[in-house]
């Protein structure tokens, strides 16, 4: 369902960037850990030169509009958005809220969306990676997945 790439197409950017602006959001302690393995990673392949500049945001704290709203607004200048969560039927409520006020203050630079998620019900298609590469679309942005089916391997630079 979702596009597992070799290289994203940003890659030869981000490799010659001084800075990459980063907003990962999770759902608990295990997709947290999921984010800090990634970022520690991605951090290794772009080596000393470029710096990473994260946000890190659980889910629960988009319960309040005024931390909502200013995760919306570092999403929005971010080069990567990282969604981490446990395959579910849906996200939840604040989420999606915090979803749709970040596309509305997202600029016009390219942007990945990533979507670090647990393996899928065997023969069920993702719905919440259905939900989040309709995102990706929504938000002209190129949409990556990494989870045990589509391993890290695949998105990294080789």
């Amino acid at each position: 369902m979702g596009t597992t790439l070799t290289k994203p197409q940003v890659w030869e950017h981000w490799k010659e960037a001084k800075q990459l602006a980063l907003l990962a959001t999770f759902e608990d302690s295990a997709t947290g850990t999921r984010v800090k393995d990634f970022c520690q990673r991605l951090s290794r392949h772009l080596g000393q030169q470029c710096r990473l500049i994260e946000h890190v945001w659980l889910f629960s704290t988009f319960r309040l509009p005024e931390l909502q709203q200013i995760a919306a607004e570092e999403a929005s200048t971010s080069d990567v958005v990282i969604i981490s969560v446990h395959q579910a039927q849906s996200l939840p409520d604040e989420v999606k809220s915090w979803i749709d006020l970040w596309l509305e203050h997202k600029s016009s630079h390219t942007a990945i969306l990533l979507a670090l998620l647990d393996p899928a019900e065997a023969g069920e298609p993702g719905t919440v990676q259905a939900y989040l590469q309709g995102v990706a679309s929504r938000g002209h942005m190129e949409f990556l997945v990494e989870s045990p089916e589509a391993p890290e391997t695949n998105w990294q630079p080789r």
